[in-house]
């Protein structure tokens, strides 16, 4: 049984959240092999830094590239290289905290439970600038992460632990798309992937005030919105599937005020 751990670094990654990041990886119950893609230059003492974790053996892997790509193409060269070579491969943002107990829990799960092929669980979310804390909860069985699709994205990317053969079916992240992760659900569920969330925080993900402000992006918003059209047609949400794709690309649209307020008060 052999685990990794794929995660991107891009510009606006920050050094002190990227060795907080990874220190939470490597003080796992259950260790793993990081394999790190640099997404485009980096700041000087990002780069410097891994390498010195490289050249150490901390760190397995590290892909470097001048051009700036985004997330799913560095996923996809990660995974191009841990697929032969592991039987379970996890997610990681560069700026977030996996529990000690994370990759331990979900691989003793999909160990017991062949049929599921990645495992998830819930978020706490920490606003760095004011310190409130909320943790975001997800539906647990895969009957409910797909009527889930309907509202919301059924599962927390950076939480996720995948079976190698998940991608023997969905082999990439499909690069044209900005939400490849709600992507990547819609696919899995068409292709009836058995998917699972532990009903327990495994990552602490950074927010801030701006966070919202970052977040209003109309391309963004309408393939949300189609993609969520798409969730609709194919599993039957029926007229309630349509209105919640098109509320939830009129909230993308609201001030950042407006959509702090109803993210607070509906997503938990």
């Amino acid at each position: 049984m052999k685990i990794s751990i794929i995660l991107s670094v891009y510009k606006n990654d920050k050094l002190p959240e990227l060795k907080e990041a990874l220190e939470s990886l490597y003080n796992q119950t259950l260790k793993a092999d990081i394999f790190i893609q640099q997404d485009g230059a980096l700041p000087s003492d990002i780069e410097e830094y891994l390498e010195e974790e490289f050249q150490s053996g901390r760190i397995a892997y590290l892909g470097k590239r001048e051009e700036n790509r985004g997330l799913s193409y560095s996923l996809n060269e990660l995974l191009e290289i841990v697929l032969p070579r592991y039987t379970y491969i996890v997610r990681m943002d560069a700026d977030d905290i996996s529990v000690p107990t994370r990759i331990e829990k979900q691989v003793g799960f999909l160990e017991e439970h062949q049929d599921i092929v990645a495992v998830g669980g819930w978020i706490e979310e920490f606003n760095v600038d004011t310190g409130e804390r909320q943790i975001v909860r997800y539906g647990e069985y895969h009957d409910e992460l797909k009527q889930n699709l309907a509202k919301r994205n059924p599962l927390a990317h950076v939480t996720i632990c995948f079976r190698n053969t998940f991608f023997d079916t969905i082999p990439c992240y499909d690069t044209s798309k900005l939400n490849e992760d709600y992507d990547l659900w819609i696919k899995a569920f068409k292709n009836d992937l058995k998917l699972h969330c532990l009903q327990e925080v495994l990552v602490k993900v950074r927010t801030s005030n701006d966070f919202f402000a970052r977040r209003k992006n109309v391309k963004r918003a309408k393939e949300v919105m189609f993609l969520k059209f798409d969730a609709t047609k194919t599993f039957g949400f029926g007229i309630k599937g349509y209105i919640y794709a098109m509320a939830h690309f009129v909230l993308f649209m609201l001030p950042a005020g407006a959509k702090r307020y109803l993210y607070k008060r509906f997503r938990k």
